[in-house]
């Protein structure tokens, strides 16, 4: 073998590595810790029994199939959303206006992960957050008309914890999860909640007023009856 054959073979051989090389790297597929990785093409059972066209990686790494398998990936970064509900009738008929703050993602928990794949996957995150905003709103609707404008002022933290309970299975459906939500603020049209709090400010003064003169008689009486001891001891 002369050398410009030789020099020809290694090319070649350096050539078949190379395109080797960059063959199985782009065949390995990395899912980074804030997303989920979806690969379609070929069909599997799931862990809970489904036959399913597509495989899910969360963390890690692993080789798809060429020509048959396409990879697509999901983002599970929070997303904000404001919740605000107007003229939402709580117990009794006020009608109230509501405003908080939620904390979305979508969820790569099994079997919740496989909602998501077939209701949010390659929708934009706007579209997405107006679907989580919707239902929040539709379950604050749905909370309110279970508790009275004082409860739900009063105990916003319970209130919300209601909220949570009562969306997530309609989330879980979507394929989201509801990580924080947070009652701002609750008003109402009608100047009720301002009554109330009105009521209850003048009830606290006027036990303040009655405590402080139930002090002053026991004062002025304890005051009389040392006099009276004094002009006994006399």
């Amino acid at each position: 073998m002369d050398a410009d054959t030789a020099l020809v073979l290694g090319l070649v051989g350096l050539g078949v590595l190379t395109a080797l090389i960059y063959t199985v790297r782009s065949l390995i597929v990395i899912c980074q810790p804030n997303e989920m990785v979806v690969i379609t093409g070929r069909k599997r059972l799931t862990a809970d029994g489904r036959r399913a066209g597509y495989r899910l990686l969360h963390g890690g790494r692993t080789l798809r199939v060429p020509i048959i398998e396409r990879v697509s990936r999901i983002d599970l970064g929070t997303l904000p959303i404001e919740v605000v509900v107007k003229n939402a009738y709580s117990r009794g008929g006020i009608p109230l206006i509501v405003h908080g703050i939620a904390n979305v993602k979508i969820s790569a928990r099994d079997p919740t992960a496989h909602n998501a794949v077939e209701r949010m996957l390659e929708k934009p995150f706007e579209e997405i957050m107006q679907i989580a905003k919707d239902t929040l709103e539709g379950n604050l609707r749905g909370v309110l008309a279970t508790l009275t404008p004082e409860e739900v002022n009063e105990d916003r933290l319970k209130f919300a914890q209601r909220l949570i309970e009562e969306a997530d299975e309609d989330m879980q459906k979507l394929g989201l999860e509801l990580d924080t939500l947070k009652i701002q603020n609750v008003t109402d049209e009608v100047n009720y909640l301002d009554s109330i709090g009105r009521q209850q400010t003048a009830e606290i003064l006027k036990k303040a007023r009655v405590a402080e003169a139930q002090r002053s008689s026991e004062a002025e009486q304890t005051e009389a009856a040392a006099r009276q001891a004094a002009k006994v001891a006399q």
